[in-house]
């Protein structure tokens, strides 16, 4: 990856857009969205493979009888798909908004019950564990940076820390995986 196309957690990324030595100290709202547009770009592209990873992550949940966190999981991807706008967002009107978000939550309860019938789910990479935690970084941030979500960056927290025990992966390893992702911060 180039210096040109570094990816930032979003705490580092404001501070580059807004804090000391940014390229200008003022922007009108085209300019701040054109300047941020790949950025978020690439975080949404993150966040489509946690959601994705997630399910795969309950339908192995599912496999093995641990039912337990399988509601956790599927309100949380519930929670990203909107937040992020892979539901089609403001750009969608509300009858593709619900059919986009019905698709998720058909996707997730599909590979669960297959999973539960089975006894077998899909095997889950180290690259996809590793997406799924940056994702859940770049969430966490992100909702810190929106305030007022304490119960939810909780929650998020919550789930990176289980998964990364569960995965046996520390900190350091996810972000040498991702060198061009700063800013994080557990």
């Amino acid at each position: 990856m180039s210096e040109s196309d570094r990816i930032l957690y979003p705490k580092a990324a404001l501070k580059q857009w807004l804090g000391r030595g940014a390229p200008q100290s003022s922007y009108n709202l085209d300019e701040f969205l054109k300047l941020i547009e790949p950025t978020y770009q690439a975080y949404e592209e993150y966040i489509r493979r946690c959601v994705a990873g997630l399910t795969t992550v309950a339908a192995q949940r599912a496999a093995l009888h641990q039912e337990e966190d399988i509601t956790k999981l599927r309100e949380i991807i519930l929670k990203l798909v909107p937040f992020w706008g892979l539901d089609g967002g403001a750009y969608a009107d509300k009858e593709t908004s619900i059919q986009l978000e019905r698709q998720y939550r058909e996707s997730f309860d599909q590979a669960v019950s297959a999973a539960r019938r089975s006894g077998q789910a899909p095997a889950l990479p180290d690259s996809t564990k590793n997406d799924i935690l940056i994702a859940l970084e770049i969430h966490r941030q992100e909702l810190e940076n929106d305030g007022e979500l304490d119960d939810w960056v909780k929650e998020c927290v919550s789930l990176q820390r289980q998964l990364r025990s569960e995965w046996q992966m520390d900190a350091d390893r996810s972000q040498q995986a991702a060198p061009a992702m700063e800013g994080m911060s557990l």
